[in-house]
């Protein structure tokens, strides 16, 4: 009877030798690296995608103040402040007037004899990155 426990005892060490699997430490510093690494990279995403924001606005002021250029051109005149005119003609902005990425609001044109878009510039308040 001892000999068959011994067998068993045998059996069982070989079987637990083959096993495969990864260890509580293993799978807790795999853990803990992806949690260094999402720590370090998620960040530097919410950056970027501020900065992109601002860049556009950027962008979707200069574009603006293109097209106001070219109505004045064509027109002999320039927009109205709140730019009602100009977003009616299909020819300057056939998909509409741009509306700040980073605050969803509209933009407007200071008065004579400006006539530029000067809100929404980079370090006003929202426009900071």
């Amino acid at each position: 009877m001892m000999s068959d426990e011994i067998v068993l005892v045998k059996k069982r060490e070989s079987v637990m030798k083959t096993q495969k699997g990864f260890t509580v430490l293993e799978v807790m510093l795999t853990v803990i690296l992806i949690s260094i690494l999402a720590g370090i990279v998620i960040p530097r995403f919410a950056v970027s995608t501020k900065r992109a924001q601002v860049q556009a606005c950027e962008m979707n002021r200069a574009i603006i103040n293109k097209q106001v250029e070219a109505y004045y051109f064509v027109e002999a005149t320039w927009p109205i402040d709140s730019m009602i005119d100009i977003k009616t003609n299909v020819n300057y902005f056939p998909d509409g007037i741009p509306t700040c990425p980073i605050d969803q609001t509209s933009y407007s044109l200071a008065p004579s004899p400006i006539h530029r878009v000067t809100t929404h510039r980079e370090g006003d308040g929202t426009h900071v990155w």
